[in-house]
């Protein structure tokens, strides 16, 4: 009995020390596991803030101090010089990029701003060390808000279901690495708006610079102005004066002017009254020449008319003696004295071929006559129109005889002519005027020979 309750008692001895050694080991795991979780947040947190880079972060902060410094001088710029306080900007810029922009910082960011979820970290019992599960990539951060605050999808321990499925777990852990990333992010941004801020910063500050150099030319404007506007007073007083002269002189010039108008206007007045008397004393004096040559056309119209009358009852007569016989009647050499108007040869005299002269047309009047037409015709009154008239030689009281083929038409006597146009007797008892008509070309012919 004494040897059975020994065993007894060295086992439950021995599975105290087990129990012990295995609360141990188990402690010392978790201890180990935190251990090495805070060393790398401490580790990825100084690499974020790049902290072994000290002499860059110091030329970054006396970057800041001179840019500050441009800033606040505030020193007047000209249009065209360089602008100090963007000078400034720029070097602090290549600063901070030096380090922002950096490979090992840029890498470092891109790990760890992520939303870590369950599995994504695994615990090597070997190396003591946190390793990323190869199997299970990180999310990007979206928001800076909690990814996993539904604890209903999200647990801190892994939750098994009554059908046997486990929730897998987002354990502390990864939920703090996941808010540190998003403070890494949230940092960077911040440095990424402050930069733009500083941007506006100078932009404003250009602006502000051309509006003080304008002011600045618009005050010594003012001053100049207010400098030249005493002599432009003086000169303005003096030009008052002169001008108040101008204007009196202008005015007596007005009044003689007019003084002169009013003359000038009686005047106009008196030689319009002369000019309408003068177009009234016109105006009768030729419907008097009018009346008169009327009349004297009718006088002419009527001895023309008796003229013609006795010429055709003389050729009655004569035709009448013919038809009764007799040698008178038959004579042709008492018949020739008898009338001088007889036809002397056969068709129009013509030039001599030495005599023709280049053009076709005759253009003067000459001893051959000159072609041209009837203009009209009055078988009644016995007048006709021709369309020329002195300037071809047509006087008038000359006598001429018309030729129409080879025959003598009729003979004329010119009664009055113009430039352009004249106006004939025709003579009786010669030719066949009856056979005249308006547009008929002819031959006009100055005939020599005495006629009556």
């Amino acid at each position: 009995m004494n040897a059975l309750a020994v065993i007894f008692r060295l086992l439950s001895l021995f599975s105290l020390v087990g129990l012990a050694t295995f609360v141990w080991l188990q402690w010392e795991t978790e201890k180990a596991k935190k251990n090495a979780f805070l060393d790398e947040q401490v580790s990825n947190g100084y690499a974020i803030l790049q902290s072994t880079k000290e002499a860059q972060w110091k030329d970054v902060g006396e970057k800041k101090s001179a840019f500050k410094e441009v800033f606040l001088d505030n020193q007047p710029v000209g249009i065209n010089d360089e602008n100090p306080l963007e000078i400034a900007l720029d070097n602090l810029k290549t600063s901070e990029n030096a380090i922002l922009r950096g490979k090992d910082y840029r890498d470092k960011l891109d790990t760890l701003a992520m939303e870590f979820g369950p599995n994504t970290f695994l615990w090597n019992s070997e190396t003591k060390v946190w390793e990323p599960n190869a199997a299970t990539k990180p999310d990007g951060i979206a928001a800076l808000r909690d990814p996993f605050s539904d604890l209903t999808k999200f647990p801190k321990e892994d939750v098994k279901r009554d059908d046997g499925t486990v929730v897998p777990a987002v354990p502390r852990e990864n939920r703090l690495r996941t808010v540190l990333g998003m403070l890494y992010k949230s940092r960077n941004d911040l440095f990424g708006e402050i930069a733009g801020l500083r941007a506006n910063i100078v932009e404003r500050d250009l602006a502000l610079r051309e509006s003080q150099n304008l002011f600045n030319d618009m005050k010594e404007q003012k001053e100049e102005w207010e400098a030249k506007s005493n002599d432009f007073e003086l000169k303005l007083q003096n030009t008052e004066a002169d001008l108040a002269e101008e204007k009196k002189l202008r005015q007596d010039e007005k009044e003689a002017a007019e003084q002169q108008i009013m003359v000038l206007n009686n005047n106009i007045a008196g030689l319009e009254q002369q000019k309408v008397d003068m177009e009234k004393k016109h105006t009768a004096e030729i419907d008097g020449i009018k009346a008169e040559h009327g009349e004297k056309v009718s006088q002419l119209q009527r001895e023309i008319g008796l003229a013609e009358k006795a010429g055709y009852q003389r050729g009655i007569d004569e035709m009448l003696a013919k038809q009764q016989g007799g040698a008178e009647a038959l004579d042709p050499e008492k018949q020739e004295d008898a009338n001088p108007f007889l036809d002397q040869g056969e068709g129009p005299p013509q030039l001599p071929d030495a005599a023709k002269e280049p053009t076709t047309e005759l253009t003067q009047m000459t001893e051959y006559g000159i072609p041209s037409s009837i203009a009209r015709i009055d078988s009644r009154s016995g007048m006709l129109m021709l369309p020329i008239g002195s300037e071809r030689g047509m006087n008038q009281g000359e006598i001429f005889t018309l030729w129409k083929g080879k025959k003598e038409a009729a003979r004329i006597k010119v009664q009055s002519t113009q430039k352009g146009y004249s106006i004939a007797y025709i003579l009786p008892r010669f030719g066949e005027p009856n056979r005249l008509r308006p547009g008929d070309m002819v031959q006009i012919v100055p005939e020599k020979i005495p006629t009556l």
